[in-house]
C-alpha cells in the first residue's frame, strides 16, 4: 500500500508540473487524495434530505463507470426537488425545482483526475430540441449557464460558499450559490449517490450578474467599443487566441472572458489590449499616485481594494495569479477597470498546506511558490501601496469592513448557520467518500484559523486611518432619518421628519472626511421631507451622509456599489 501511494504521489507532481502548468495543491492533500484513491466509495442510496435533490437520468454512454466527458456536452435529465428552506424533500417527491433537459460536461483540472471521487460540472438547461433555454434554479434569477461544484478536497463543504457570501454583503455581485444533493442514475436506473455539492452561477455577462452592457460584433467604434468586458489574469491554455500576454509585466497572462475568444472582433481585441496596457503604464510611471492622471483615470481603486482584503483574508494559493477576473464598462458608464467578480477559494482558508499558504501570518501577494511559478502576481498591487493615499484609505476601508462584513461574529454566525444546515448531509458525503472527519471538526478549524488571520491583517494592513471631528457624530433626528437604498448604484434618496421648520444642510464625506457633496442651508417644511442625491460621479466605496443643522445631526454610512 505505501509503495502504491508514493507511486500516486509521484504521479501527481509529474501530473500537477508536465507542460509547466503547475497546480495548487498541498502536500499533505496530495497524500490524502492518493490514499483515497486506492479505496473505492462506499455505496450510500439517498432516501430524503433537507438539502434540494438534483437527480439526473444518465444515458447509456462510454465509460459506463464515468460516462460524462469533458467536452463536448452530452444531453441528460435533471430533475430538481426542493420543497423549501429547511424542509423535507424526498427523493420520489415531485420534480418541482426542475424537470427537463440539460446539456452537461466536466469542468475543472485536477479535479477531473480519477482519484477525484467527486466531479464538478457545468451545465445548460436546454429544451426538447436542445436550444438552450433560461430557468430558474433553486431560486436563483432565469439564465441557463450554471455551475454544479463539487466540494471534495474542501471538507468544511463552504469554503467557496463563505466568500461569494461576503463578496455580496460588501455590494458586489458574487456567484449565489445553493447547497444541494446530488444522486445519478444510470439507464438500468440504478441509484449512484455523488454526495453534497454546491449549485452556483456562473461568471457572465447578464443583468443578473457581471451587469455590463452586451457587444456584439458590430460594436466596434465609439462609446460602443469601450464596454462591457469581462477578463481575467488566468492560465494560458496555449492557444493563440485565448488572450494576450502582458508587455509590462513578464509571465502575466490575460484571458478573455467576454466576449469569448472565438467571438471578440479585432477592434475590441484591440481596444482592451490598449486600455490595460494604458492602465499598467500609468502604475508603471513616476507620477502613478497622482489622483487625475494616475491609476485612478483607469480603474476603480475601490474595487481593487475589497478584491485585495478578500484574497489576503483567505490567503487564497491562488491569489492575483488565477481566476483573478476583471470587468470594464462603456465609458458613458464610468468606463474603468474594476476588480471582480470574486471566484475559485476552495484552495484558501487553511485549506492550501504548503508554501506557507497555511500560515497565519505574511502576505499573499508577495508569496512566491514553486507549484504556481508559471502563474505571476501582476505588480499592480504592491505598487498600489506605495501610494501614501491609497494606502491609508486601503486602512480606513479594512477599518469599516471589519466592524461590518468582515467583523468576526458576523463571519462566524454565517457558518454556523451553513453547518447547521448542511451537517446532516455531511455525513452521507463523507461516508460515500471514506473522508475521515466531521463537519464540525473543520468548521472549529476553519474559524481558528480565521480568527488569527484577521488579527494578524488588523495589525499589518498598510496606511492610517485618520478619525476626522464631526464625520461620525450622530445625535437624535428625531429618529427619523433614512437612507435608501444602501447599497446603492448612484441616485440615494433621504427621507427625514421634522416637527418644525428648520434650515438643514446636507454634506457627503469619503473616507478621509473630505467634503465631496456639500449643500447651502435650505429651509424644510414641517412634517415629512424627501430629497434625492446624484452620486453616479463618485466611485464605489463607503461614503458617509451627513445632515444637520439648527441643533441636530446624524451621520450615516452609504456603500455605494460598482
Amino acid at each position: 500500500m505505501k509503495i502504491f501511494t508514493s507511486f500516486c504521489i509521484a504521479v501527481l507532481f509529474c501530473f500537477c508540473s508536465i507542460n509547466g502548468k503547475a497546480q495548487s495543491i498541498s502536500l499533505k492533500k496530495l497524500q490524502n487524495i492518493s490514499e483515497q484513491s486506492t479505496k473505492t466509495a462506499t455505496a450510500v442510496v439517498l432516501d430524503s434530505t433537507t438539502l434540494p435533490i438534483v437527480a439526473m437520468k444518465l444515458p447509456f454512454l462510454w465509460p459506463p463507470w464515468d460516462p460524462i466527458p469533458d467536452t463536448p456536452k452530452v444531453t441528460v435529465d435533471m430533475g430538481i426537488v426542493n420543497n423549501g428552506y429547511n424542509v423535507m424533500n424526498h427523493i420520489t417527491d415531485p420534480k418541482n425545482g426542475y424537470l427537463g433537459k440539460i446539456g452537461i460536461e466536466k469542468r475543472g483540472s485536477i479535479s477531473q483526475a480519477f482519484w477525484y471521487l467527486q466531479k464538478s460540472y457545468g451545465f445548460e438547461t436546454r429544451d426538447t430540441l436542445g436550444n438552450n433555454v433560461n430557468a430558474v434554479i433553486l431560486g436563483m434569477p432565469k439564465e441557463h449557464d450554471w455551475v454544479l461544484y463539487g466540494p471534495y478536497d474542501d471538507h468544511s463543504l463552504m469554503r467557496n460558499v463563505i466568500i461569494y457570501s461576503l463578496g455580496r454583503d460588501m455590494g458586489y455581485w458574487t456567484p449565489r450559490t445553493k447547497f444541494c444533493e446530488v444522486q445519478f442514475y444510470n439507464w438500468a436506473w440504478t441509484p449512484d449517490y455523488r454526495g453534497v455539492y454546491v449549485m452556483m452561477e456562473k461568471i457572465k455577462r447578464d443583468n443578473n450578474r457581471v451587469n455590463i452592457p452586451k457587444l456584439d460584433l458590430n460594436d466596434n467604434a465609439g462609446d460602443s467599443l469601450t464596454g462591457g468586458y469581462i477578463f481575467a489574469v488566468d492560465k494560458n491554455i496555449w492557444a493563440s487566441d485565448s488572450g494576450w500576454k502582458s508587455p509590462k509585466d513578464t509571465g502575466v497572462f490575460f484571458s478573455y472572458k467576454y466576449p469569448k475568444a472565438d467571438v471578440i472582433t479585432t477592434q475590441q481585441k484591440n481596444y482592451l489590449k490598449q486600455y490595460v496596457d494604458s492602465f499598467e503604464t500609468s502604475l508603471k510611471s513616476p507620477g502613478f499616485n497622482n489622483l487625475t492622471t494616475g491609476f485612478r483615470k483607469y480603474s476603480n481603486p475601490t474595487t481593487f481594494m475589497d478584491f485585495f482584503f478578500m484574497q489576503e483574508f483567505s490567503k487564497n494559493i491562488d491569489a492575483y495569479r488565477r481566476s483573478a477576473y476583471l470587468y470594464k464598462n462603456k465609458y458613458s458608464k464610468g468606463g474603468k477597470l474594476n476588480a471582480g467578480p470574486l471566484w475559485d477559494f476552495n484552495s484558501s482558508l487553511y485549506n492550501a498546506k504548503l508554501c506557507t499558504f497555511e500560515q497565519d501570518t505574511g502576505w499573499a501577494y508577495k508569496t512566491v511558490c514553486y507549484l504556481t511559478s508559471n502563474y505571476h502576481i501582476p505588480f499592480w498591487w504592491g505598487r498600489m501601496l506605495q501610494d501614501t493615499n491609497y494606502a491609508n484609505e486601503l486602512k480606513c476601508r479594512w477599518k469599516q469592513w471589519r466592524a461590518t462584513v468582515l467583523d468576526t461574529s458576523h463571519i462566524f454566525r454565517i457558518l454556523d448557520s451553513m453547518t447547521n444546515y448542511v451537517k446532516k448531509a455531511s455525513v452521507r458525503h463523507f461516508t460515500v467518500f471514506n473522508i475521515n472527519t466531521t463537519l464540525k471538526t473543520e468548521v472549529d478549524s476553519l474559524k481558528w484559523w480565521m480568527k488569527k488571520r484577521l488579527k494578524w491583517l488588523d495589525a499589518n494592513m498598510p496606511g492610517k486611518c485618520y478619525v476626522i471631528p464631526g464625520v461620525f457624530e450622530k445625535s437624535a433626528f428625531e429618529n427619523s432619518l433614512s437612507v435608501y437604498p444602501n447599497p446603492n448604484s448612484g441616485q440615494l434618496n433621504i427621507d427625514f421628519y421634522l416637527s418644525s421648520e428648520k434650515n438643514i444642510k446636507m454634506e457627503l464625506f469619503d473616507l478621509y472626511g473630505r467634503i465631496l457633496i456639500k449643500n447651502n442651508e435650505t429651509q424644510f417644511r414641517t412634517g415629512q421631507n424627501s430629497v434625492q442625491l446624484d452620486l453616479y460621479n463618485y466611485s464605489a466605496g463607503i461614503y458617509f451622509i451627513k445632515v444637520s443643522g439648527e441643533g441636530i445631526a446624524e451621520t450615516k454610512k452609504i456603500i455605494l456599489q460598482p
